[in-house]
């Protein structure tokens, strides 16, 4: 069966496509995680969403780094925050998460987590079961990093922001999976019609969608 079938006849065939692009690519090796374990990060997102508001990740100290299973206790706990903690990543737990996975590896895994909050939340909020994960493809990842990075965007390396939001370029360290992190944005978001002030390809207009969209950035304190 193919993916998302149940969302045929709710949502724009843009979407569906857009879900089914990163669902081709969730399983593969990526630049730095092989495809267990990118699967392993997205059940990891699964099994902690939703939670309960006193449910917190703590000290990432307090977490064992070596495991003989796909993830160690110490990278699930970094998915967790990465999941429903955002906010509190400052510089000295970013710090404390590249000192101890890398920056390359904190890119694609916090990549591919977006990825995957934003397709499970849709499914929860139309009342549709979530989709299967594909099976995780044999294969190493491909180690490669983008050239052109600069610093002073955000705390990760990225590409320049000059005439690009932050957020556009805030996980360009994972070139591939930020690429198809922005195709659900474009997708979900504005289609094709981001730069028209009028909108009429969606049941909300624009200055309602705006809002929905401030509010919740709001709500999760959004650094940007």
């Amino acid at each position: 069966m193919k993916p998302f079938q149940s969302l045929e006849r709710k949502l724009s065939t843009e979407i569906i496509e857009s879900f089914e692009i990163v669902w081709d690519h969730l399983g593969l090796p990526g630049s730095w995680w092989a495809g267990k374990e990118r699967i392993g990060i997205a059940k990891e997102v699964r099994r902690s969403n939703p939670r309960k508001l006193w449910e917190k990740v703590g000290e990432l100290k307090n977490y064992a780094k070596d495991s003989d299973e796909v993830l160690s206790p110490y990278v699930k706990a970094v998915v967790r925050i990465v999941a429903n903690e955002t906010s509190s990543i400052n510089q000295q737990i970013y710090d404390e998460i590249i000192n101890s996975i890398g920056e390359d590896k904190y890119a694609e895994l916090a990549a591919v987590v977006s990825q995957i909050i934003a397709i499970d939340h849709l499914c929860d909020a139309l009342g549709i079961e979530r989709e299967k994960f594909p099976n995780p493809q044999e294969g190493d990842p491909s180690l490669e990093r983008p050239d052109g990075l600069v610093d002073g965007v955000a705390f990760l390396p990225t590409f320049s922001a000059d005439k690009l939001p932050h957020v556009a370029v805030s996980l360009s360290l994972a070139q591939a999976d930020n690429a198809r992190r922005m195709l659900l944005v474009r997708a979900m978001y504005s289609g094709s019609s981001f730069g028209e002030m009028i909108w009429k390809h969606r049941n909300l207009t624009r200055p309602q969608i705006e809002l929905v969209a401030a509010r919740t950035s709001a709500l999760n304190e959004c650094f940007y």
